[in-house]
């Protein structure tokens, strides 16, 4: 079967899709909304719908970037150096509802669910694909890992962190909108907040779903859902969960495949679109494939082979956490430039936007294996790759849980610094984001206007 690659996508969007693209989610009588039977008539029509939803991700405000840096400025490993509202804000820890890149956030993320739910989860939809049940089933899966992704990513923006002290407060997750808008009498539903705890078990459902009904035939160069992918992603949402049996046992499955492994280059992962490096370190990723399809793009405020200095840049508590004289990560993502600071690990004109690497699974795998009482030897080896890449040697030999759980956090923010993942990782892990609680409402996106506008009782932050 041939499949259609994310690459190729951005005009066949354009040509069939411009309901929601430029409007926040619930923005007050949008000037075209109607998605109409002229406009999705076939399969191939709701497969470029699909392909679409994909290109979503890659938007700024979801997986493209600039929301990914301002996780890592809200926390301790990023520094802004822009006077700009927003970013003030975030550094500040004073966001409010109309921060800018808040409110990408949301109405980008959300825009990508609907388009997905457009696809597989409305009556038009539906009603296309009841005379292709291999697509319908085809269609749910990919709809459905895109609809977990975004939700995951909303849920720890706008929601508390999973906790057992706060995944049943009520409406401190998001809003579940699980049917495709379609006109403006659907548009205007108001949906109240979910519990932190219906969102991920709404996530956990939507992937396990994809994973049984995923296609063997998308690879992970596609930019399409695969398998492995959705239970890569599976296994991070059971992380966060603290559900670690779970986390281990899908972290498991994809590393039990042994098709993936850490690259020799540390850049190489990076470099994949641009210089056309080979990787075998991606488990799921938005491809780009030129400069105007830059799946990473918002992170270009790091690049220091522009013009001009960067105005995004590591924090010193960032630079101060590695061992620069050994690790090899430092030696090649960092430089000195009159005094500061910058990260050379964007560099590239265009890049991928990885949603998982193998690094990143290896060390939730040892995490997640030493909190639930597992193999401590496969959590040790697992760690071990790591640090083998890292400094050439193994530095942790300890089976003690608690020792190798602090180790393991360590590399955790190391490995995959500046890739808006520290925020979560301090929430998770019940430390202060930079002297604010783990659980305060001060590090957490506001909800915007645009959803207020539409959904006026929607509870606040």
């Amino acid at each position: 079967m041939k499949v259609k690659y994310i690459a190729a996508i951005l005009l066949s969007t354009q040509l069939v899709y411009t309901a929601c693209d430029d409007m926040g989610f619930l923005q007050i009588k949008p000037d075209s909304l109607e998605l109409t039977d002229d406009r999705i008539k076939t399969v191939d029509d709701l497969e470029n719908l699909l392909l679409g939803a994909y290109n979503g991700i890659r938007s700024s405000g979801f997986w493209g970037g600039r929301t990914l840096r301002g996780f890592d400025v809200i926390a301790d490993d990023g520094v802004a150096d822009v006077a700009t509202f927003e970013w003030v804000q975030m550094s500040a820890h004073t966001m409010n509802l109309v921060n800018a890149v808040g409110r990408d956030t949301w109405t980008a993320t959300y825009n990508a669910i609907n388009m997905a739910n457009q696809v597989a989860f409305s009556d038009l939809g539906e009603s296309i694909l009841a005379s292709d049940p291999q697509k319908e089933a085809q269609f749910k899966a990919e709809a459905s890992f895109i609809r977990a992704l975004g939700y995951f990513h909303l849920v720890r923006a706008f929601g508390l962190p999973y906790a057992e002290e706060t995944k049943d407060i009520a409406e401190m997750g998001v809003p579940l909108r699980l049917r495709g808008v379609m006109d403006r009498a659907t548009a205007f539903e108001v949906v109240q907040r979910s519990t932190v705890s219906e969102v991920y078990s709404q996530i956990i459902s939507d992937l396990e779903y994809a994973i049984g009904n995923l296609p063997g035939e998308n690879k992970v160069e596609s930019g399409r859902a695969t398998v492995d992918g959705a239970k890569a992603l599976l296994a991070k949402v059971y992380f966060y969960k603290h559900d670690f049996g779970n986390a281990a046992k899908y972290a498991e499955q994809v590393i039990n495949t042994q098709k993936y492994d850490l690259d020799e280059d540390l850049t190489a992962k990076f470099g994949r679109a641009e210089k056309k490096t080979v990787t075998q370190e991606i488990v799921a990723m938005i491809p780009s494939a030129s400069l105007i399809e830059d799946s990473w793009g918002g992170l270009r405020d790091y690049r220091t082979n522009g013009l001009a200095l960067p105005t995004s840049r590591p924090s010193n508590e960032l630079i101060a956490a590695y061992d620069q004289q050994n690790d090899n990560r430092f030696k090649t993502f960092f430089k000195n430039i009159d005094g500061s600071w910058y990260t050379l690990k964007f560099d590239y004109e265009y890049m991928d936007g990885i949603i998982i690497g193998y690094n990143e699974l290896l060390l939730l795998y040892a995490e997640s294996l030493a909190e639930s009482n597992g193999n401590m030897n496969q959590a040790l080896n697992a760690l071990q790759k790591i640090e083998k890449r890292a400094y050439g040697k193994a530095n942790t030999t300890t089976t003690d849980r608690a020792s190798f759980i602090k180790a393991v956090q360590k590399e955790r923010r190391l490995e995959i610094a500046l890739q808006g993942e520290r925020l979560f990782e301090l929430k998770r892990i019940k430390q202060s984001v930079r002297g604010e609680a783990w659980d305060s409402h001060k590090v957490m996106f506001q909800i915007p206007d645009v959803e207020q506008n539409g959904n006026p009782d929607v509870n606040m932050n």
